[in-house]
């Protein structure tokens, strides 16, 4: 699929800002599901923009505003060119027992996703069985996170703990990332949180965030628990890293504004032909 993507991020500020420092995780990445073809970026106002890759080899920009400002504008357009993903190799979930050590990072707790907890319980999925496929497992917990949950926008917030949004079972795509996130791991399934977009054809409140699993022979493959499913050419990767906070679609810091209003809109659609 040729896909356009819109995203526009307004920031406005109660008192003036003297100064802010920003990054950006916005830029789709090229690899064998998808090829970038344009990328633009606007930031108002006007500033200079670097672009480098951090840890995990993302595309980041980031860019300071040194002038009083009471409102940021940052828009991103880009055109990626999507391909259907192979079906993954029904290989044993047995298989990943050797390669744990290789993708420790991706296995490990974190702030976001701890391990202390017997999330498998509490989110009600049993643990897999070493002979069964494991691609086929993955399919059934995505869905099983889709059945258990109520996507409402208003439940959470970005620094929602995980507990509570497993013990109130209402959130968003955040939370089922990382829910899915705390199952894989606390069954030793390297699982890393994949932020970029899903083309719905409507304009959305915000980008969209899903899970990659190591598959063996197969790679790193998506799974969406947010529409419990596994993904397809509708969706364009930006970033991945262990939780949100290694790829959030914006972050800074600044001094001064004192209260804030944030505007999000997303626009992801399909090339006419």
């Amino acid at each position: 699929m040729r896909l356009r993507v819109r995203h526009t991020t307004e920031y406005r500020y109660l008192e003036e800002v003297q100064d802010s420092f920003n990054e950006l995780w916005m830029t789709p990445v090229d690899d064998q599901r998808q090829c970038l073809l344009e990328h633009r970026l606007f930031v108002e106002p006007f500033t200079a923009v670097r672009g480098r890759q951090d840890y995990f080899h993302n595309r980041v920009h980031d860019f300071r505003v040194a002038v009083p400002h009471k409102s940021l504008r940052v828009e991103v357009f880009a055109r990626v060119l999507t391909f259907p993903s192979p079906t993954p190799l029904p290989v044993p979930v047995g298989q990943l027992e050797p390669l744990r050590e290789r993708f420790f990072e991706f296995l490990a707790p974190t702030a976001r996703v701890p391990l202390h907890l017997d999330w498998g319980q509490m989110l009600g999925f049993r643990k897999p069985h070493a002979a069964e496929s494991l691609h086929g497992y993955l399919l059934e917990a995505s869905s099983h996170l889709f059945r258990s949950f109520t996507y409402d926008t208003g439940a959470t917030r970005v620094d929602t703990p995980l507990r509570r949004f497993v013990e109130g079972r209402r959130g968003v795509c955040q939370d089922y990332a990382q829910a899915m996130l705390a199952l894989c791991r606390s069954h030793g399934i390297p699982a890393r949180y994949v932020s970029g977009y899903l083309a719905t054809g409507v304009g959305a409140e915000g980008s969209h965030a899903w899970v990659e699993a190591f598959v063996p022979g197969s790679g790193w493959v998506g799974y969406d628990p947010t529409n419990g499913s596994a993904v397809t050419e509708q969706y364009v990767k930006t970033a991945h890293g262990r939780d949100y906070d290694d790829c959030p679609p914006l972050k800074g810091l600044r001094r001064g504004g004192g209260g804030e209003e944030l505007r999000v809109f997303v626009n992801v659609e399909e090339e006419p032909r």
